[in-house]
């Protein structure tokens, strides 16, 4: 850093989550404090990955800069067991169907909830609208696609469907790193 230039622009957000986002998360803690963690804003990027990520970019980037309100983890487990978002009235009422989310959550298996945002929640009816997701959630174990990409071995990143192109093997798929040439890992397609 030199001595005329700028400092960093950044400062921090005096409020992480809005005055209704902050109510709802008090309320979810009270009602799930016993089996679930409660995180706030998931950026789906740390949520989902999406497979064949070389062929799939146009998806890829639909995820960018786009998040869940509330994402409930198992206590025990660590893994998601439900999404929320907060719908505003006005919004509920006047905008599109955001049939993204939806398709994402339907797509990787994880159940996902509007909750209208209100001035007091009905805690009782709110708890069993959330265990009924969840246990339905939980009782669908089928994968919905078999076009899973696997993870490399070595370097712990998603591996991409290649072809040979020459060679005894050439026109057969396998899985390669996607960081070729210095990661040579590959992982055959199982049929």
């Amino acid at each position: 850093m030199t001595e005329h230039s700028d400092p960093f622009p950044y400062r921090l957000r005096p409020d992480f989550l809005s005055p209704s986002e902050m109510a709802f998360y008090h309320v979810l803690a009270e009602l799930l404090k016993e089996k679930y963690y409660i995180f706030p804003k998931v950026a789906l990027t740390d949520l989902f990955f999406v497979v064949r990520p070389n062929e799939n970019v146009h998806h890829s980037n639909k995820l960018l800069r786009k998040n869940i309100d509330f994402l409930l983890l198992r206590r025990d487990t660590l893994k998601p067991a439900l999404a929320i978002e907060l719908d505003y009235p006005r919004q509920t009422d006047h905008r599109p169907v955001d049939g993204f989310l939806e398709g994402t959550f339907a797509a990787a298996g994880l159940p996902l909830i509007h909750v209208t945002v209100q001035n007091i929640y009905n805690l009782e009816e709110l708890r069993s609208r959330i265990n009924l997701v969840i246990l339905k959630g939980s009782s669908n174990t089928t994968p919905l696609h078999s076009d899973y990409s696997p993870i490399c071995p070595r370097c712990g990143i998603t591996m991409v469907l290649r072809f040979d192109k020459d060679g005894p093997y050439t026109g057969q798929k396998y899985y390669g790193c996607l960081n070729y040439p210095a990661c040579t890992e590959t992982v055959p397609v199982k049929i």
